[in-house]
């Protein structure tokens, strides 16, 4: 007599039934964290960007009409030396669709205050915005930063004296970030 080894057909099924639930299981919770993922790296990145254009930002005079040979008066104090510009730049100008703070036309290495950078910052200017590449890439017209846009604006917090610099760093599908600093009349 030989005695027959092996699984019946409803054991296969059951088997097959139960690796299936384990597998649909398993992927609910590896799907999401495979999307999450990139979020750390994204974040970090945004980080960065924000940091390193805030730095620029900062090391830039306070105003286009301050003395930048190192003189003793600075805009909003009288006539600063080599300028005719008694006033730093107006926040609103007497019609109230003029404001002065912003670029003064000049190009990106040019930028002397912290007002110039005023604006949205994409890769090749998509979407009305200046180039992301020309102000963070490397000369070449190349960046690093595809899918990410960078919003600044700059007000006065206390006219002559202080601005207040709002920099928004947004990347595809992430939570922005934002950095926020004074730059002082000095």
């Amino acid at each position: 007599m030989r005695k027959n080894t092996g699984f019946t057909l409803i054991e296969s099924v059951i088997v097959i039934v139960i690796m299936g639930l384990a597998m649909v299981t398993i992927t609910q919770f590896l799907v999401p964290q495979i999307e999450r993922s990139a979020n750390p790296h994204y974040q970090t990145r945004a980080a960065a960007l924000a940091q390193s254009v805030m730095s620029t930002m900062l090391a830039r005079g306070f105003d286009e009409y301050g003395d930048f040979t190192g003189g003793d008066l600075r805009c909003g104090e009288g006539i600063a030396v080599g300028t005719a510009q008694q006033f730093c730049s107006e926040a609103v100008d007497t019609n109230p669709l003029v404001n002065e703070l912003g670029d003064d036309g000049e190009a990106i290495p040019d930028y002397n205050d912290v007002d110039d950078y005023i604006g949205c910052w994409e890769p090749d200017g998509a979407n009305g915005c200046k180039d992301l590449n020309l102000l963070v890439g490397d000369g070449s017209g190349n960046t690093t930063y595809r899918n990410f846009r960078l919003d600044i604006d700059v007000t006065y917090q206390e006219v002559d004296l202080i601005k207040h610099i709002v920099l928004t760093v947004s990347a595809i599908n992430q939570i922005p970030i934002e950095l926020q600093a004074y730059k002082g009349n000095y």
